[in-house]
């Protein structure tokens, strides 16, 4: 969205409002995505001149408003925001936002915390060089903008590099994430805004030790400063299983919990999931889903019974989860969070890295990953001609919140311009399913038996057995079932031979099947990867020479 866009939206009496002191003050009271425009213009203007916002920056904007309404219950305000790299979540989360509220008079006293002092006390710099030299605040919000001097002696009080207090009342304090904290206070006043931005450093610096030690602080130290404060995270994930990793991790599970229970709306759950709720922007692709995260416990036992117990601190907190990928699917279209800076053209140009995966879409892949790697992807969405075509079903035997997906690949061989098999497999879809094994499962078959011309499923049968032959009955296609008798690793081993050959092609960007791959073996679900393979080797067999794969001990 342009920002001249929004101001063009405005109706005329607010744009004639503008022109006073009063009227701005009056305009931007509850509105903090016109006050950033007002009055922080230049920390949402890019270096070629674009004044654009994201999706991910009208959510914060509707979120804040929030903040003009007084706190009543425990926990009450607590939510993280994942968002991609570079997506502005420390400008609008360290400077705009909390700028705005202490402009207002909605918030008093920010505690903000990132991974190290030095990091906080940046952020906060860059917050005390917009009160010293921004005429137009200092013009309209001048107490704001003017340091609290002590009565006895005309000296600023507490402006230092962690702190400061300002003629409004208004406090700021900026600390690493494993500073001293506790009791933390200015007089009789505990933090109503406590800020969580990068708390957690990159992969390399950082451990599952140490994510375990600074969650630790987290719960123990810093939340419980005061139970009534605003919370906010954000975050770009750092590692497999960090802090932010978590939290998403919880958001999809609650996510995939609630489709699974309303499949006739998907991606939303009773309102509260996708856009379209009362709380943020409809055209917003922000997820809500813990919004009734106090309740989990006894309104749905089982998900939190079957949910990890490390992972259970997100709902025993109350935080609800937003999750912002880089790339938003809409049907079978797809489109940018942000296109005024990241470009589809941009964005599948590198979809199929490891930093991709990690920096823009929050989903994590060891560094140490013994499998597939970059390189070992190809992506090719210009070929046209198949020839036979397999349906792999990688099953689910039940839809119980402890089940596993139902994995599902297509795969053809492709064809040269003479029509003749030119020995490569093109993988045209890839993708997990919660879906139940019966007719919801055969349509589903189907569909994409018909769509893409397979004359072949091709079903895992290690669970269920013959089972599987009342499933698929019907089906428009020869059913043959087989037991994997050889282990996953070893499976997978002969698979990335083949890829590693170029034997292999994707014909487009397939993102669970790419996550799957490189955090193989180390990953939750492997379906989608599992049903590749058995793919892959349906047709090409086990390769003569063996691929050597990293060793790697899990212990």
């Amino acid at each position: 969205m342009k920002v001249y866009e929004y101001m063009a939206s405005l109706p005329k009496e607010v744009v004639r409002d503008l022109g006073t002191e009063e009227g701005r003050i009056r305009q931007t009271k509850n509105n903090p995505l016109l006050f950033a425009i007002l009055y922080l213009q230049h920390h949402i203007t890019s270096d070629t001149g674009d004044k654009s916002l994201s999706d991910f920056h009208l959510a914060l904007c509707e979120y804040a408003e929030s903040w003009a309404k007084p706190v009543t219950k425990e926990r009450e305000n607590r939510n993280a925001f994942i968002a991609p790299r570079n997506g502005g979540k420390s400008t609008w989360l360290f400077l705009i936002l909390p700028m705005w509220g202490a402009a207002h008079g909605h918030v008093r006293f920010v505690a903000a915390f990132a991974d190290s002092a030095g990091q906080a006390e940046e952020h906060l710099q860059t917050f005390k060089d917009e009160l010293d030299s921004n005429t137009a605040l200092s013009d309209d919000f001048p107490e704001l903008c003017t340091p609290l001097v002590g009565k006895r002696k005309n000296t600023a009080i507490a402006q230092s590099r962690d702190q400061i207090r300002q003629a409004n009342g208004f406090a700021f304090v900026a600390k690493g994430a494993d500073s001293k904290t506790l009791g933390l206070k200015i007089n009789k006043q505990r933090p109503d805004l406590i800020l969580f931005d990068d708390i957690e450093p990159q992969e390399a610096n950082y451990s599952e030790n140490e994510a375990l030690k600074r969650k630790g602080t987290l719960l123990n130290a810093i939340l419980p400063m005061n139970i009534y404060a605003r919370v906010v995270f954000a975050g770009t994930t750092t590692m497999p299983y960090s802090i932010i990793d978590q939290l998403r991790m919880v958001e999809e599970k609650v996510r995939e919990s609630r489709e699974s229970e309303f499949p006739e709306i998907p991606g939303r759950i009773e309102g509260l999931l996708k856009s379209g709720t009362n709380e943020f922007n409809s055209n917003s692709p922000i997820s809500t889903p813990n919004s009734n995260t106090e309740n989990l416990k006894s309104s749905d036992p089982d998900f939190y019974e079957a949910l990890d117990p490390e992972l259970r601190w997100v709902i025993d907190e109350n935080i609800k989860v937003h999750y912002f990928p880089v790339i938003i699917k809409e049907g079978d279209s797809e489109r940018s969070l942000w296109p005024e800076f990241w470009s589809m053209e941009y964005l599948n140009s590198i979809r199929h890295t490891r930093s991709f995966a990690m920096n823009l879409m929050n989903k994590p892949v060891s560094l140490d990953a013994a499998y597939w790697q970059d390189a070992d992807i190809r992506v090719d969405a210009s070929h046209r001609e198949y020839g036979n075509t397999l349906l792999v079903v990688d099953p689910a035997v039940t839809t119980k919140k402890r089940s596993d997906y139902t994995g599902i690949a297509v795969i053809s061989r492709g064809l040269n311009a003479e029509r003749k098999p030119d020995n490569r497999l093109y993988v045209r879809y890839a993708e997990q399913h919660k879906v139940s094994p019966g007719p919801e499962l055969r349509e589903l078959v189907t569909g994409l038996c018909e769509r893409y011309g397979a004359t072949v499923v091709y079903v895992e049968s290690n669970q269920g057995g013959d089972v599987w032959r009342s499933v698929f009955d019907g089906i428009p296609a020869k059913l043959r079932l087989e037991r994997a008798t050889e282990s996953k690793e070893l499976r997978a081993t002969h698979t990335l031979d083949h890829y590693q050959k170029g034997q292999v092609i994707h014909t487009g960007h397939f993102d669970t099947l790419q996550t799957q791959m490189f955090a193989f073996p180390r990953v939750t679900h492997d379906d989608v990867v599992d049903a590749v393979c058995s793919g892959v080797l349906y047709f090409l067999g086990k390769p003569q020479v063996q691929v050597s794969i990293k060793s790697q001990n899990y212990v």
